[in-house]
């Protein structure tokens, strides 16, 4: 910690440096001034920790090149960080986990790069009813913490996806049915402001932070230190993993509509969602279906929710397995290294001709894809992912929550396109052919009264207007937020990368 004498005189000493500098060397000098105010927290080029700090998920990020990484050891160096960065008006981004797809999203090229990795405290109170998680945390370190003493929060699937955003942007989870999304499920977010302060946001304090960093991300209003999450009893999870012949998918998809549009409001307990993709290991496209269970059917037995998919004859795969949150988000933790990008909309539950026809567009999308691939290696992926009326039921406790779903929308099914490359030469196309693919579907889902157009955070594209997806009430509603917490619009102006209030209009 820096002694208060020093942290007292930063902002003079702070605004000097920048009058004395170019613009060409503040970042330079905004990383020489963090290394004195924090000696062994600031990472620069050529170091082991800088290209530790520089692993991402996405090579796209991976790419970039920060002038310095700053590895904060606790909630007063974030502070310090956060403070000095503003004061001297220095480009930076926050990396959590490191797992957005497009570059720029939590890594930067030329600025700083403020890495959490350090805040990785688990902390399960007494009463095992609350869980204080870092925002350096991964989900796996949390769920391996819990899963020993038979405790579960609402938080991520994928085992090395980060705390921080996933929850700021929502978070999709195993036990959503009973229990809405990870940020429905917050107790109470320490964050760190564009000043420097540090508050607290819960349902009796702060409420209207509260209500914006639920869903609305933390680049507009601050950068959240500690998540405190509601913790439950948890035991096994019941799965089941099924796989098709890609030409199955016409079959195939009514019954899974059938699924999100009828039986998953009744049982609270389940999760699922549908994978549509090209996979050389199978010899070409697939149809996969995820089921879960919080609690455990009968052996042998396949929930009730789910049993109409099994009527279907001759899968490639038909999987089920019994394990803790821990091993279930191991199998399906995804590879780093490969160029990603991923773009999102939403659309009514309500034809399942709908769904068929977007299938028809993915195929379409396909070849142009894999034409272009050539023999590289590309993974291409369409994701349904509903939204049924019990989880948009749940979100609305506390007060609600940012993104602006209600009872009455649902149910809902996101339509999500990821796409994993290893070519530089084909970023472009991809990224320019998911813009289309997104277009088509919103277009179609017009034509069938099913347009909803809500644009998932942490699915969403550079390009998306996510934030104004929320609605007009609920957009207007975070400015207003963020000028109160940030009035000089400091964070908007120097926090790049991800889903900026002052990127839209």
């Amino acid at each position: 910690m820096v002694p208060f004498s020093l942290w007292a005189v930063l902002p003079t000493f702070a605004i000097q440096t920048v009058t004395a500098s170019s613009s060409s060397s503040i970042t330079k000098d905004a990383c020489s001034l963090l290394s004195q105010l924090l000696p062994e927290e600031v990472a620069i080029p050529g170091s082991e920790t800088y290209a530790h700090s520089n692993n991402y998920w996405s090579a796209l990020q991976a790419e970039l090149e920060a002038e310095c990484f700053v590895l904060p050891r606790s909630t007063e160096d974030v502070s310090i960080v956060i403070k000095t960065l503003t004061c001297t008006n220095v480009p930076f981004t926050v990396k959590g986990g490191g797992h957005s797809a497009f570059a720029g999203a939590s890594n930067t090229n030329g600025g700083v790069t403020v890495d959490l990795s350090r805040l990785n405290d688990i902390t399960v109170s007494d009463d095992e009813k609350t869980v204080s998680i870092g925002p350096g945390n991964r989900w796996i370190n949390v769920s391996e913490a819990l899963d020993r003493q038979g405790l579960a929060v609402v938080g991520g699937r994928v085992a090395s996806v980060g705390v921080s955003g996933l929850t700021l942007g929502g978070g999709i989870s195993y036990f959503s049915g009973r229990y809405g999304w990870a940020c429905d499920n917050v107790r109470n977010y320490e964050v760190v402001l564009a000043s420097g302060k540090i508050v607290n946001a819960s349902p009796k304090e702060n409420e209207d932070l509260y209500w914006a960093l639920r869903g609305g991300g933390g680049s507009n209003v601050g950068v959240v230190t500690r998540f405190d999450l509601a913790a439950f009893a948890q035991g096994d999870l019941w799965s089941n993993t099924v796989v098709f012949p890609g030409a199955m998918n016409q079959t195939i998809i009514p019954t899974f509509v059938d699924i999100a549009q009828n039986r998953l409001q009744e049982d609270a307990d389940a999760h699922t969602y549908f994978i549509i993709s090209y996979q050389p290991t199978f010899g070409g496209p697939i149809t996969v279906a995820s089921f879960y269970h919080a609690s455990l059917p009968d052996e042998g037995k396949v929930p009730p929710v789910f049993e109409s998919f099994q009527k279907f004859p001759n899968p490639l795969v038909n999987s089920t397995v019994v394990a803790n949150v821990s091993t279930l988000s191991r199998a399906i933790d995804e590879p780093y290294g490969l160029r990603q990008t991923w773009s999102d909309t939403t659309v009514k539950v309500k034809s399942p001709e709908l769904f068929q026809k977007i299938a028809l567009l993915f195929d379409a999308h396909l070849e142009v894809l894999l034409e272009a691939a050539g023999n590289t290696t590309l993974l291409p992926f369409l994701v349904y992912q509903p939204i049924s009326v019990n989880i948009i039921e749940a979100m609305q406790k506390n007060g609600g929550n940012a993104l602006g779903l209600h009872p009455e929308d649902g149910p809902l099914m996101i339509i999500q396109l990821t796409t994993k490359w290893t070519d530089p030469q084909l970023d472009q196309l991809i990224e320019d052919e998911s813009e289309r693919f997104i277009a088509k579907v919103e277009k179609l889902a017009k034509e069938y009264d099913a347009t909803k157009g809500y644009v998932y955070m942490n699915y969403a594209g550079q390009s998306q207007d996510v934030l104004r997806s929320y609605g007009d009430a609920n957009f207007a509603r975070l400015k207003k937020i963020a000028n109160k917490w940030d009035p000089k619009g400091q964070l908007q102006r120097d926090w790049k990368g991800y889903f900026q209030l002052s990127e839209t209009t």
